[in-house]
């Protein structure tokens, strides 16, 4: 064997041996294993506009009739009960303080966090504890939004902080500077955006298992091709907003799906004992 070949083969069960230990066992659940579903979104969407000047920038919400928390809700318990072994409890929040400490805490810093697996704050563990004991349940679900960079950049290459869901234009020319040669060279985007995760505990005591963000760098983006550039953009009507439904809805559905799947809790399979932790956030 060639010494080129030894050193070959050396790095590759070097590269095995540290893939296995970066990336931990899933948890296997057994059957009557109860999943909590911590519902955190917000009813309205939010539209963001990004522009060459600073003073074109600006941020707006509308209230919608989609009822974006009810469809991911729906898509969650819909997964789950394809699995005999699981049973979904719905989780609801009384108190709004709690609500927000559950976002920053459990949501935001948890999957902007650069540690795997993440640092899990104290104040939102002991709340997330203290919300599940009395619902018997082992495995708390929360789905929410977020503020953080997003994979959308600015004119400069700078990555856009975003937050919440809806849309999210980037003008750089008004008018027919905006977009030339019939549009093969557009200085206008427009995106459906959902800034949104989906993280996976296991409770009593609170550990991390999975989590997926509903946009992320290298996944495909949904732009909205048809927006009407000549709208009055700060005071969006009712038709161009529901363009962005139903990519915000495929976006929720595909995260829901990456985080049950990291978590071991999608799709049937037999009851087994518990192994571990496993699935990194979906980034």
């Amino acid at each position: 064997m060639s010494h080129r070949l030894l050193g070959f083969l050396i790095a590759l069960l070097f590269f095995i041996f540290i893939l296995s230990c970066s990336t931990a066992p899933k948890y296997n659940f057994p059957q009557g294993t109860r999943v909590g579903i911590i519902n955190l979104l917000e009813p309205y969407v939010t539209h963001q506009n990004f522009a060459s000047f600073a003073s074109e920038n600006f941020k707006k919400t509308y209230e919608v009739d989609w009822d974006m928390p009810s469809y991911a809700e729906n898509q969650l318990i819909g997964q789950l009960k394809k699995d005999s072994r699981f049973t979904a409890v719905k989780i609801r929040l009384s108190e709004p303080h709690n609500k927000k400490i559950l976002r920053l805490k459990m949501v935001e810093q948890v999957l902007l966090s650069q540690a795997f697996p993440p640092v899990i704050p104290p104040q939102g563990a002991r709340l997330l504890d203290a919300l599940s004991n009395p619902n018997d349940v082992q495995v708390v679900i929360l789905i929410g939004s977020f503020k953080g960079p997003s994979p959308y950049r600015t004119n400069t290459e700078e990555f856009i902080n975003v937050e919440g869901y809806g849309l999210l234009t980037r003008r750089l020319f008004r008018g027919k500077l905006g977009s030339i040669f019939d549009g093969l060279i557009s200085f206008r985007r427009a995106y459906a955006y959902a800034q949104i995760g989906v993280i996976v505990y296991k409770v009593q005591p609170v550990t991390y298992i999975a989590a997926a963000r509903a946009i992320r760098k290298g996944r495909p983006l949904r732009p909205i091709n048809d927006f009407n550039w000549d709208a009055d953009i700060r005071n969006l009507s009712d038709s161009e907003l529901n363009r962005t439904k139903q990519p915000i809805q495929a976006y929720i559905k595909e995260a829901i799906k990456r985080s049950l799947g990291n978590a071991n809790l999608l799709g049937s399979r037999p009851p087994k004992e518990d192994t571990g932790i496993g699935g990194a956030p979906s980034r």
